[in-house]
């Protein structure tokens, strides 16, 4: 048995120029392109180390400028207090304390917004970054691999969905 691959003819008015290649020569192209693409493992070891870096660093920034905003929170909080404190004994209007309970309100939710909002987002690139390195670490074992599912997979990965064959 042999495999033969081709340029699909999915425009009726495109003629592909290559001529037919066997199974065997393509798994060799696709093997050197992903070898050429696969990241050596000291390099990855290095990466990762610093990654791990980065992100203690960052849980640390992240730290900082949430007990920073918890400190603006407690403020506020003071500022409600003391504005209650001064309506109940009718020290100030009603529509002053509305408008200042209003003001003092808004700024106390977006506040809170974007405490959560760091909390949750400190790390978020943190994940892309390991995959994509073990990715790339194992790209060389792929294309040593046979399994031509997982080349294709990979070399769709790296080189993008639209191949083309070319210089057969």
């Amino acid at each position: 048995n042999y495999i033969y691959y081709h340029c699909t003819k999915k425009k009726k008015d495109f003629t592909c120029p290559e001529p037919y290649i066997r199974q065997e020569e393509l798994d060799k192209q696709l093997s050197s392109l992903l070898e050429k693409a696969s990241l050596p493992t000291d390099w990855a070891a290095e990466l990762l180390r610093r990654l791990d870096q980065d992100k203690g660093l960052s849980a640390q920034s992240v730290a900082a400028f949430v007990q920073k905003i918890e400190v603006e929170l407690k403020s506020i909080n003071v500022k409600l207090q003391r504005l209650l404190d001064g309506y109940l004994e009718q020290d100030i209007d009603r529509d002053a304390y509305r408008t200042e309970k209003a003001k003092l309100l808004s700024s106390k939710k977006s506040l809170e917004e974007q405490k959560v909002k760091f909390e949750q987002k400190q790390n978020d690139w943190i994940e892309p970054m390991q995959k994509w390195i073990k990715r790339a670490e194992n790209m060389e074992q792929i294309a040593r691999d046979s399994n031509l599912f997982e080349k294709k997979v990979a070399a769709k990965e790296i080189f993008g969905s639209n191949l083309l064959l070319a210089e057969k």
